[in-house]
């Protein structure tokens, strides 16, 4: 007596067990991949926006002249460098959460093929967590001009810019002497906390230093 081709019962009950094992441990092992990629994605990430502000605030630093720029009324009573503690222009300290704002030189133009100056104005400020870089073309900040705007970081927390003066640490700059003239730091210092909780630390040398950053 002879048995019908085909699978028993228990046969196809092992048969579907074993693909549905392997099913699952597939699906396990993409779904950890997957996130895996996105952690190294998002550290990726991190770490070339850690590189891109250390970068900016070392360039800033090594470029940056002791220039007063121009106010409302036309004259240069503007602070050639102020800090969270001065008033920058027409707008608010308070509000802008303004950190350090500066004239830069370095603006490329060839063959000074451009009727124009090669100075900048830099803004670095925070505003609800989010480091901004501001460039106005114009280094006396026309009140109708606007400025370019970079994002650099978000959820930031404690972030604070102070100055270096000799073996001194200030947080804010040191006012004009009696000639009017404003010394330029040594060094600049930008600290905050991230996202994740960790603290950084970007020292960007100046030029009063005597070297590049």
């Amino acid at each position: 007596m002879t048995r019908d081709a085909g699978f028993t019962l228990v046969e196809v009950m092992v048969a579907l067990s074993v693909f549905a094992l392997i099913g699952t441990m597939s699906t396990g092992l993409l779904v950890t991949t997957i996130d895996a990629r996105e952690r190294q994605e998002a550290a990726i990430e991190r770490l070339s926006q850690l590189q891109q502000i250390r970068a900016l605030w070392r360039d800033d630093a090594d470029h940056m002249v002791m220039r007063p720029h121009r106010t409302e009324d036309g004259g240069y009573g503007g602070a050639a460098l102020s800090g969270r503690s001065a008033t920058l222009f027409s707008l608010d300290d308070e509000a802008g959460g303004h950190l350090a704002a500066f004239t830069r030189r370095g603006r490329a133009n060839p063959g000074e093929a451009a009727d124009r100056s090669s100075l900048v104005r830099v803004i670095w400020r925070v505003e609800d967590g989010v480091l901004l870089r501001e460039i106005w073309l114009s280094a006396d900040m026309a009140p109708a001009s606007r400025p370019q705007t970079m994002v650099l970081a978000e959820g930031l927390e404690d972030v604070s810019v102070s100055f270096r003066y000799g073996r001194n640490w200030l947080d804010a700059p040191v006012r004009p002497g009696p000639s009017g003239e404003v010394p330029m730091p040594d060094a600049l210092r930008l600290t905050y906390t991230d996202a994740l909780g960790r603290e950084f630390e970007h020292i960007a040398l100046t030029v009063a230093a005597g070297g590049s950053s």
